[in-house]
């Protein structure tokens, strides 16, 4: 049997089905782990990485004095299995295997999954060959060739993506570990380090920090307009930039007619086609597509397991000889790109362009088959698609031309130029929109014509400071420095986002992304530069080329990372002093309006509020959404009423959620709570506030007098005034407990949230739960609910309230669940059964369902049903589950027979009416109950 094994799911299948042909591919899946079979083949997926490197037992432990973060350097290292499932069946299979093929992707992290794979099967099966396939797109012949072709496991290349997977470990948890510690940070805010990450944000921090020093200095732009042949045109000074004012004054009164041109120069002009895309040019061509580098990553991936891209993690930007550019081309002869294919074929050039890497592993990115925008699917992924196919069009397109045309003029005694330009030949452009270059196209001049002067313009401007990393553009710089891989940058920027430690595109630093950099810088500098990180990439590439050993390198960055230990053990308190106060600052927005002390941001699990620090004296808070919508972080702006700094929610993958100021929020969150107060007014709102009296429990905990008072009424008005506040936050409670409810049970769609969805029904006077469950679902209908999801969220809402009048009702919880998995959630069918059958139906003794029985019952005003005792009910039922399965036996107990003797003295017709039985099957039970009777 032969064994192949892909990275993932959905690449084994597309594999199968190219090797099966013809033959039916059975399909198993067991969870995460599903197989192909063919033939005498098996073809399995993983889930990229089935094993994990960790440390050894005793190591996990944060607050170890034996293990102090430092000893994890020397830490041993183990491999544990991540998906036991996967493990399994792989291990399953290559007992039985006379051939086992490794098909993870090929690159370094592929290699190392490979070697994974390897080593799990070598446990249970030492003498099955184990070969290599290696392709860069997922297409029949390619992959048909690398399973005929394959050859042995790349172990350096594996060793290299190893040595890369410990020294993260290493160094990510020990200085994480070591900083988090010395803050005094808990497990919900760890203060995160990393080899390549504390480099890379420094570069933010930096940049940051030229932006707050750069002084911007002013310059003057002279331009002219003129007109030829009834056409306006501007001409700019030839000066360009005027530093002096008086220099730039006195050529504007210069600047005077006639305007005479001297020059008339014509020009040739060549412009060069793109190369083809590697990695960082995909991730620049999708920013300026308006993609994330990580999302563009995970489209691409995507796209190149469906089998429409090439290998979208490749440094090479020359396309291998084997590549068939006209068979590449024949792809797009019909469908979406059939127009631009035949300009191509019309515009093909001699060979195709190439830039300045190149690299035997994969091929530049380049499409593989054609799609459709509804094979692609989502809007993101065709964007991509469609870029990546023009990129490889342009890339075999013969390069545009353009005639250039410049204009020298003299307006009195200053000399001004225009320019212009015509496209000759198309060329790429013709397929490639991306690159905008606008014609402008003159009219005609010749030397020594006078011209009109009918404006002159002297603009005054401003030097800009340079601009922040784009995630595009950072990701370029990283490249140039050696920071990461080409399969890692853009996860180091994720992860530096998820950390709250930069925040927008452009990035910036946030608060507390600068207080650990500046930190690090200080104490122990080397971590922030690239020098050292640099180092460790190029020894890890030399393990991949043979040139070096995993043994070496590991050694080598332990070396590293002593030292760097040196630093901050030395410096452990004044780090720990400087973080907190940095940090300190990074969660307090300013004074509390109540007793002056600084309001931080606060959070206790998933929730998050504004707290003031002088608590328990001092109890202000203002609410905030829960983390699971994004961190509350704190922004520079400040609000000019309250001074208080605004807030923002950062969530990876989602643009940052602007609260502004947590005061103002708060108070217009409020203000609709404390309208629906009978007696409050607007004004009354306004009081309240200046009294710092912000919700209604607030209100209420004031109590009469001190109410009076701040609101300048009687105390009778201040009593009246808190009974109905009372009412109106009980009105409250319930609608927070309908809108939990929504959200529980409504699934969100394009404008349909819970919150829509909930004040629509609140304003059609469904306030809380039980009401919604009184509801007839056609109402719920304006909700944008559809009949079936409005009947479900009815019947969702009764059962509910069932379910908790049966609590109040005194029906344990236990037992409760058990009745409501049966379908006796609600109390009046509850009492209406025979307790034999619902002892039946939920396996509870009925002696317990008696007493249930009677006390919902009583609560009720119904008469209780019979009683019967768990020696009648054995006797009973016992005789007559010997005959029938329990299927029968439930409704018929359930309708009160549930012995031989009252089975005999049933009316068969009334019985099948109440359970549904068939006649032949209740008839064919009396004649043995009769039997059982007579005996």
């Amino acid at each position: 049997m032969h064994l192949i094994i892909a990275e993932k799911n959905i690449v084994a299948e597309r594999v199968a089905a190219f090797l099966a042909g013809k033959a039916k591919v059975q399909v198993t899946r067991d969870g995460a782990a599903a197989h192909y079979v063919f033939d005498d083949t098996v073809v399995m997926g993983l889930r990229g990485h089935v094993v994990e490197v960790d440390f050894v037992e005793g190591y996990n432990n944060w607050r170890s004095v034996e293990h102090p973060p430092r000893s994890l350097i020397n830490a041993d290292i183990i491999k544990k299995p991540t998906e036991k499932k996967i493990v399994g069946a792989m291990q399953k299979f290559a007992k039985k295997a006379t051939r086992v093929t490794i098909a993870t992707d090929y690159d370094t992290e592929g290699e190392l999954i490979g070697k994974e794979a390897y080593e799990l099967i070598r446990a249970v099966n030492a003498k099955v060959p184990i070969d290599r396939a290696r392709f860069s797109a997922i297409t029949k012949d390619e992959i048909v060739k690398s399973i005929q072709e394959a050859t042995a496991l790349d172990f350096n290349l594996a060793a290299a993506g190893e040595s890369r997977q410990i020294i993260d470990l290493v160094w990510g948890a020990s200085l994480t570990r070591f900083l988090s510690i010395t803050a005094h940070r808990g497990a919900d805010s760890i203060l995160s380090v990393g080899r390549v990450q504390s480099p890379t944000l420094a570069m933010i921090v930096d940049r940051e920090r030229e932006i707050e020093a750069f002084v911007p200095t002013k310059y003057w732009m002279l331009s002219l307009a003129t007109e030829k042949a009834g056409i306006g045109v501007e001409a700019r000074h030839i000066h360009g930039r005027f530093t002096d004012p008086a220099e730039a004054k006195a050529a504007y009164e210069a600047t005077k007619a006639p305007v005479k041109v001297t020059d008339v120069i014509t020009g040739h002009k060549i412009d060069r086609a793109p190369a083809p895309l590697d990695t960082t040019a995909l991730i620049v061509g999708a920013s300026r597509l308006g993609i994330s580098a990580s999302y563009a990553m995970n489209r691409a991936e995507d796209l190149y397991m469906r089998g429409f891209i090439s290998y979208p993690r490749t440094d090479n930007t020359v396309y291998p000889k084997s590549l068939k550019i006209a068979e590449h081309m024949e792809i797009f002869a019909h469908g979406a790109f059939a127009k631009e294919a035949g300009y191509v074929k019309d515009h093909l050039r001699s060979v195709p362009t190439r830039g300045k890497k190149e690299t035997t592993d994969h091929p530049p990115i380049h499409p593989t088959s054609h799609a459709n925008r509804e094979e692609i699917g989502d809007d993101v992924s065709w964007k991509l698609y469609e870029f990546i196919v023009r990129r490889f069009f342009a890339t075999i397109c013969i390069d545009a031309e353009w005639e250039t045309l410049k204009i020298n003029l003299q307006a009195g005694f200053e000399p001004y130029t225009i320019t212009g330009g015509r496209i000759l030949e198309p060329g790429w452009r013709g397929v490639y929109p991306y690159s905008k270059a606008e014609e402008n196209i003159l009219p005609e001049f010749t030397v020594g014509e006078t011209l009109p002067l009918l404006s002159k313009n002297s603009e005054e401007k401003e030097t800009q400071p340079p601009a922040r990393y784009s995630q595009s553009r950072l990701i370029q710089r990283m490249e140039e420095l050696g920071l990461g891989t080409k399969s890692t940058r853009h996860e180091v920027i994720s992860k530096l986002a998820g950390r709250k430690y930069i925040e927008g595109n452009p990035m910036k630093p946030t608060i507390i992304g600068r207080a650990v950099t500046e930190s690090l810088e200080e104490f122990a500098g080397t971590i922030t530069e690239p020098t050292m990180t640099k180092t460790l990439e190029e020894h890890m590439g030399d393990i991949a080329g043979g040139k070096n050993t995993i043994d070496k390198v590991l050694s080598e960055s332990r070396k590293m990372l002593s030292g760097i230990f040196d630093d901050l053990e030395k410096n452990e308190a004044a780090i720990g002093r400087d973080l907190m106060e940095r940090t300190r600052e990074e969660q307090t927005i300013g004074p509390c309006p109540v007793c002056g002390k600084p309001l931080r941001i606060k959070r206790v699990g998933s929730s998050q509020f504004i707290g003031c620090s002088g608590y328990p004296d001092c109890t202000f808070n203002a609410g905030l959404p829960p983390a699971t919508w994004g961190n509350a972080v704190k922004m520079n702006e400040v609000c000019e009423i309250h001074g208080l700094n605004h807030v923002q929610l950062l969530r990876k993958g989602a643009p940052a959620w602007k609260i502004g100021c947590p005061l103002c929020s708060h108070i217009k969150s409020n203000t609709d709570a404390f309208l629906l107060i009978p007696a409050m007014t607007e004004e009354g709102v306004r009081k309240l506030n200046a009294a710092h009296i912000y919700t209604v429990s607030e209100l209420i905990s004031r109590g009469p007098a001190v109410l009076a008072k701040n609101l300048g009424v009687t105390t009778s008005a201040a009593e009246k005034l808190i009974r109905e506040a009372e009412e109106v936050l009980a009105l409250l409670k319930k609608r927070t407990e309908l809108k939990k409810f929504v959200s529980k049970n409504v699934t969100p769609k394009r404008g349909r949230g819970h919150s829509k969805v909930s004040a629509a029904l609140i304003s059609r006077g469904i306030a809380d739960v039980e009401a919604l469950s009184r509801a007839d679902p056609q109402d719920l209908l304006e909700a944008k609910l559809s009949e079936a999801e409005a009947a479900s969220l009815v019947a969702e809402a009764k059962s509910l309230i069932n379910i908790t009048r049966m609590k109040e009702y005194g029906v344990p919880a236990i037992t409760l669940k058990k009745y409501v998995n049966a379908g006796f959630d609600d109390p009046e069918k509850f009492v209406s059964v025979h307790p034999a059958g619902l002892s039946l139906a939920t396996g509870v003794s009925v002696a317990t369902i008696c007493n249930h029985q009677k006390l919902v019952a009583e609560k009720l005003c119904r008469p209780c049903p019979e009683k019967i005792s768990k020696a009648a009910f054995d006797a009973g039922i016992t005789p007559l589950k010997k005959k029938a399965d329990p299927e029968l036996l439930t409704p018929l107990a359930l309708a009160g027979v549930y012995s031989p003797e009252l089975l005999v003295k049933a009316d068969v017709k009334t019985l099948k009416a109440v359970t549904g039985i068939e006649e032949k099957q209740i008839a064919d039970l009396q004649k043995y109950a009769k039997k059982v009777t007579e005996k």
